[in-house]
């Protein structure tokens, strides 16, 4: 199938939404939540819901999308992200919150895989290691855009940012109405064989790269579930304006402008990082970009307890940030290249299911880890991130060389 510029504008702003949505939580939940009486576990335990959710349905949405089409699917997800934010608005009380995320994980966990099979749909092996880090470079633009948008809103309320999401993400599903042609040519439907399961896919080669997805995913969550408790506690900034070290001097700020600072920064050096996926995959391959960027996500999780005012709390964040979204459009373009045809959108379902296991037991895990020590959270996040490129630099030629793949159901 051709790629259109259409196409390709519509599958960016869909991942645009995806992200802009998280990048607008990120600086007001941990304020919102605590103004309903949550503590650090309680904010990791609602963060990690629609993570649990998406895990149990990305799956079964990606399978689906094998049947009945991608833009279908994406255009379920877009309504349940809406639909979940609108109702974050609204709540009053925790467990409205914890409403809103389950319904907001059952119904949009069909936008990431969806996105990422139309994209194999519409794209050539060599040329989809590029397209992956367009998709990611969109994500990190969501990112920047996202605390941004949330730190100015909010100054009208916290819950004001909740109701932009959602609108931007209705008009993303008008566009997709509209625009997005669908990508499943007929006759590719999926066919009885044997059944893609998570215990199946472990036995794979592909078994220890959806691994670790898992593992990225939880250090990355961990910093998600604490870092506005972080701020709080280390630099003593909550939602009113206090004195925030800044290099040689002071800066007055509040917890929310300093996560939308941290964010905005960390999403602008992400989005140029992602420019260059595409040739450092083409000229040193998916496997060893990904350790590149395990060792990036170690170096900045286990220096990010040390930070002593925002200039250092910035750059250990966008180290960070930068190796994740390197190994994200590595693993992405590794399982695209190695799943059967007619179970793409269903490999990346499953792709996307290991990811919510991170994103469910990371702001958990990591909220617990918080209330024992601050610094807990980030060195135990460290040595993950450092033992999963340890693990890769040790598999050799077990995933292939540049450009070759196997077969995702050996």
């Amino acid at each position: 199938m051709e790629l259109k510029a259409q196409q390709l504008i519509v599958l960016l702003v869909s991942m645009f939404i995806f992200t802009l949505g998280f990048g607008i939580i990120v600086p007001v939940f941990g304020y919102l939540t605590k103004d309903m009486g949550a503590s650090a576990l309680d904010l990791g335990l609602l963060m990690a819901t629609m993570s649990a959710m998406q895990f149990l349905c990305a799956p079964t949405w990606g399978k689906l999308s094998d049947k009945i089409g991608r833009k279908p699917v994406m255009l379920i997800g877009l309504f349940g992200f809406a639909l979940s934010f609108i109702l974050t608005g609204f709540s009053t009380q925790l467990w409205m919150l914890f409403a809103a995320q389950i319904i907001g994980g059952l119904l949009s966990a069909g936008i990431w895989p969806a996105v990422l099979a139309y994209v194999t749909d519409i794209s050539s092996p060599e040329e989809r290691g590029k397209l992956m880090g367009f998709m990611g470079a969109a994500s990190g633009l969501g990112i920047i855009v996202g605390p941004a948008i949330s730190s100015i809103l909010a100054s009208w309320g916290l819950t004001v940012p909740f109701f932009a999401a959602a609108g931007i993400a209705l008009v993303t599903l008008v566009m997709s109405v509209f625009l997005l042609p669908e990508s499943l040519q007929k006759g590719k439907h999926i066919h009885k064989g044997p059944k893609v399961a998570l215990l199946d896919t472990l036995k794979t080669p592909l078994g220890a790269v959806f691994f670790i997805m898992l593992l990225v995913s939880f250090a990355g969550a961990c910093l998600d579930g604490t870092a506005a408790y972080f701020i709080m506690d280390k630099f003593s900034l909550t939602e009113q304006a206090s004195s925030m070290p800044v290099l040689n001097s002071t800066m007055t700020l509040t917890g929310p402008n300093v996560m939308g600072i941290i964010f905005t920064v960390m999403g602008i050096v992400s989005v140029v990082s992602q420019l260059a996926v595409g040739p450092l995959i083409q000229k040193y391959g998916e496997k060893n970009t990904m350790v590149f960027g395990l060792i990036l996500v170690a170096a900045g999780m286990i220096c990010m307890p040390f930070s002593i005012g925002l200039a250092s709390l910035v750059l250990t964040v966008c180290v960070m940030g930068i190796g994740m979204n390197l190994v994200n459009p590595a693993v992405n373009t590794l399982v695209s290249k190695q799943a059967p045809p007619d179970r793409i959108g269903a490999m990346m379902g499953l792709l996307g299911s290991f990811n919510s296991v991170g994103r469910v037991l990371g702001p958990s895990v990591g909220g617990a880890a918080y209330m024992i020590s601050m610094t807990l959270p980030y060195i135990g996040s460290a040595v993950v991130a450092a033992g999963c490129a340890g693990a890769m630099a040790l598999m050799g030629k077990r995933l292939g060389a540049p450009g070759e793949s196997e077969s995702a159901t050996q």
